[in-house]
């Protein structure tokens, strides 16, 4: 029974490095999620900058390119219909499509680095009722 416990740390091992090597190409092999408290929309036709979101702790990073990008973001009433939403990074600014939703617009880029929100709502003069944001969200896929 001597070799048993080296067959079944061999296993082990195999079983602990299958996701690394089962996932060629793009597909994803890490993530990393966080969220910040949504900022608060004053007004029409001003731009509104979110906290910047940023991984915590430690990555472990293959290669540290995103694969993919999940994002969400709340507002405590509904919004106006014309809001413009955005998700940036250091490289790029993608108009997102809702509320909620999965891109591979940032395909590539590097997965250390943080992401925020900009909001607008076209027009001018007071946004009434202030439009207050609740939750930005982020989940990155990175290989």
């Amino acid at each position: 029974m001597s070799g048993w416990p080296k067959r079944f740390a061999a296993a082990a091992l195999a079983v602990g490095c299958w996701p690394a090597l089962a996932a060629p190409g793009g597909q994803t092999l890490h993530s990393w999620s966080a969220s910040v408290n949504g900022p608060a929309l004053y007004g029409k036709g001003l731009r509104t900058i979110s906290v910047p979101i940023s991984p915590t702790g430690y990555l472990p990073q293959a290669q540290g390119a995103i694969t993919t990008v999940r994002w969400r973001y709340r507002f405590s009433r509904t919004p106006p219909n014309e809001l413009q939403a955005y998700l940036c990074n250091a490289q790029r600014c993608v108009l997102l499509s809702g509320a909620e939703g999965l891109t591979e617009a940032f395909s590539g880029d590097d997965a250390a680095k943080g992401f925020v929100f900009a909001f607008q709502v076209p027009g001018k003069g007071p946004l009434t009722p202030v439009l207050i944001g609740q939750a930005n969200e982020v989940t990155v896929g990175f290989r």
